[in-house]
């Protein structure tokens, strides 16, 4: 007798199927995922070829941006200015004594009791006009005056419509000199002589009457400018001549050099040593960078093309041609000697005391040499990486066949891509032959489902008949 198959029985063997069927495609994903593998490889590779060749392309400048042209400023005593340095600055010594610093204009009122109403009573109510003129450009301000206004009421509408007004070149503001009583202040932005400030009534009599006068000095509680025109620019000694400049950051009076001002000399105290030399320190730096790019690439190439010697399992890119090709031609380009420089001029990294070792990787295996060619033979430094047939021009050329975004590695992962492609597009193919073939047994097995229905229905019917008859 024939026995019914569950559904739950026929999904199994469908499923059961399914796996056997798919195992070309499991292997297909296999060999697509180390194919995805070496692509991200090659652009791991193109990665790290990248910076070696933007650390090539720095040691390779010649100009202004040269790293070789680094300068580093040292100074006798910092208490005075601090100083940056650019490549620009000449390698010599300087003195610089600081006479004066830069202060901003300042001009300050008369004072007042803050809870009177006298400034309101000698004024009048109305609206009063006055100018200000810094470096040649002039604003009008206007405030208003309400009778019984206090004086700290006048002196805060004076600060809002001061400081209301757009590129005035001032600031307004009320120092209250002591509990009860308060001066009103106008302080230039900008600091220098150039930036003093001119003020005058327009309408009224307003700033006359608080005393803002810049043509009298302040005295006591009578107001008036705080600095003469004379008290304004930072005046200094470099190498005994005398420059006078706006702001306290004095920018290229030494070509290169920027000095920050903090206080001045006094009589007799010794003016400051400026020292401006190569920043050795910099360039090892980015010497020692470049170096541990360059074996960041080999290591890589190591790892990824080696073979175990126990397994004999290879690695990704183990026998590919073009990345041993780069390994070779890296180290030829490092180890070759650079033509063209001077005759007893270095030649090899080896002799600055960078040397290789047996798997073609950089160090500075003595850095005594080294640093001695850094301070005293700069220039042959230089030239070895920067030269016309220079390690950096190399290695800049050769790089720019790999990284390029048309280069060797782009077209290798064209290649592998297109690899990639055909077999997802096999993998469909194969995906639809399954479905449309599971499809057609899960129909096969619903039809002979159906014919066991029917099959043990009449079978039943037969047996009730037969059982029926016998009763008679």
């Amino acid at each position: 007798m024939i026995s019914s198959i569950g559904t739950s029985n026929i999904d199994m063997l469908l499923m059961n199927y399914r796996t056997l069927e798919e195992r070309p495609i499991r292997r297909l994903e296999t060999k697509r995922s180390s194919i995805d593998n070496r692509i991200s490889l090659f652009s791991s590779l193109k990665s790290k070829l990248s910076t070696l060749e933007s650390l090539a392309k720095e040691l390779s400048y010649t100009d202004a941006t040269s790293v070789f042209g680094s300068r580093s400023v040292s100074l006798s005593d910092e208490s005075y200015f601090t100083a940056t340095v650019t490549s620009s600055a000449v390698i010599t010594p300087h003195t610089v004594a600081v006479n004066q610093l830069a202060k901003a204009d300042k001009i300050i009122g008369n004072q007042y009791t803050l809870a009177n109403t006298d400034l309101s009573t000698s004024l009048g109510a109305g609206t009063f006009t006055f100018q200000v003129t810094v470096n040649g450009d002039t604003h009008q301000v206007s405030v208003d005056i309400t009778a019984g206004d206090d004086n700290e009421t006048v002196l805060d509408n004076i600060v809002t419509a001061v400081n209301n007004t757009s590129d005035i070149g001032i600031r307004a503001s009320v120092i209250e000199d002591t509990d009860t009583t308060g001066r009103l202040v106008f302080s230039s932005e900008d600091t220098g002589a150039d930036y003093e400030m001119s003020l005058s009534d327009v309408t009224g009599t307003l700033l006359s009457t608080i005393g803002m006068n810049d043509s009298v000095q302040m005295n006591g509680t009578s107001g008036g400018y705080v600095y003469d025109s004379s008290e304004l620019n930072a005046i200094l000694e470099i190498d005994g001549v005398t420059i006078q400049r706006n702001s306290n950051t004095i920018e290229n009076a030494i070509e290169g050099l920027t000095l920050n001002l903090i206080k001045t000399h006094q009589t007799g105290e010794t003016p400051v040593t400026v020292n401006i030399s190569s920043d050795t320190d910099s360039i090892k730096s980015k010497i020692q960078e470049f170096i541990d790019a360059y074996n960041d690439v080999l290591d890589f190439i190591h790892t990824n093309t080696s073979v175990n010697t126990t397994t004999y399992e290879r690695s990704a890119l183990s026998g590919d041609f073009a990345v041993m090709n780069l390994k070779l031609q890296l180290r030829n380009l490092i180890s070759e000697p650079v033509s063209g420089l001077p005759t007893g001029d270095a030649t090899i990294l080896a002799q600055l005391g960078i040397t290789t070792d047996r798997q073609g990787k950089l160090s500075i295996s003595d850095e005594d040499e080294l640093d001695d060619y850094l301070s005293s033979n700069l220039d042959q430094v230089s030239a070895l990486f920067n030269s016309t047939d220079g390690i950096s021009s190399r290695l800049e050329d050769f790089l720019d066949d790999y990284t390029d975004g048309e280069g060797i590695i782009e077209k290798r992962k064209d290649v592998l891509q297109g690899q990639v492609n055909l077999i997802n597009s096999r993998i469909d193919r194969m995906e639809d032959m399954v479905d449309r073939k599971m499809e057609y047994y899960r129909r096969e097995f619903s039809q002979l489902q159906a014919a066991y229905s029917m099959y043990s229905s009449q079978y039943s019917s037969l047996g009730n008949i037969m059982q029926n008859g016998f009763a008679y």
